[in-house]
């Protein structure tokens, strides 16, 4: 059974997937800085480059069957792709979408403009929807009817499921959602340091932004792979590369004026 401690966790993961990017939006909106053009913009820079080229590319590279590359089973090397690859399809995909089609787009409430949007798109499918799912499946296994709904999978797939889902406790939820919140911020520094690049002409600020970008990917995918074994070592990490981009934020807010 899923206590009900877990339901909480996911409902908190929930809200705070959909809550935090409206209240970003919001916010913004009433500080006059917000442009609906460059937050739409920003989420089809996640869609197109993060979701469709970067996961076309995954497909050729990983390995379906575990988190490791089809050539290698060296956890470094798949940490190193992963990182890479998230660094230089959204940046790069940042780049172009400020430089070829947002060209009247560069002030700096533009940078955070895209960056609510694009980190409040992946906040929804990544957080929300992965709260959601969760939900369904502890409703399923507390009624008795998780097998029997999930029939067309491998039972073996259907076992390791259902524990993941009875074993994830709240504060597993918890974490998970305070993680979303640190992923929005680092998405609005990311594109505000883009959009530096852009507006002064210099590219050093795009690999910055890559840079930066594949440091903090590197990390999590190592914890995937189990060479890093702790959650709280990640989620300490997040939490002050999080911090250290709202200091990054302020800086380059500085290069606007």
């Amino acid at each position: 059974m899923v206590g009900s401690y877990a339901f909480a966790g996911m409902i908190f993961q929930l809200l705070i997937s959909i809550l935090l990017p409206t209240a970003l939006l919001i916010y913004w909106r009433i500080k006059g800085k917000f442009s609906w053009r460059v937050f739409w913009a920003g989420v089809g820079v996640f869609i197109i480059f993060a979701q469709i080229l970067e996961g076309g590319l995954h497909a050729m590279m990983i390995d379906p069957s575990g988190p490791s590359l089809k050539m290698t089973d060296n956890p470094f090397a798949y940490a190193l792709y992963g990182g890479l690859a998230a660094a230089l399809f959204e940046e790069l995909g940042r780049y172009f979408v400020f430089l070829l089609v947002l060209k009247r787009s560069r002030e700096f409430g533009d940078g955070v403009s895209l960056g609510i949007g694009h980190g409040g798109i992946e906040a929804v499918l990544i957080g929300a929807v992965g709260a959601v799912n969760a939900l369904v499946y502890a409703i399923m296994i507390n009624n008795g009817t998780f097998e029997t709904n999930l029939s067309v999978l491998p039972s073996q797939q259907i076992s390791q499921l259902k524990m993941q889902i009875i074993e994830t406790n709240f504060g597993s939820y918890l974490l998970a959602g305070i993680e979303r919140a640190g992923a929005i911020v680092m998405q609005i520094m990311f594109s505000v340091m883009v959009l530096l690049g852009v507006r002064s002409g210099k590219f050093k600020y795009v690999l910055y932004a890559i840079g930066l970008h594949l440091f903090i990917d590197f990390f999590v995918a190592l914890y995937q792979v189990g060479t890093i074994t702790s959650i709280w070592i990640i989620e300490g990490l997040v939490a002050a590369f999080a911090l250290l981009s709202i200091y990054i934020i302020r800086q380059l807010k500085l290069h606007f004026k």
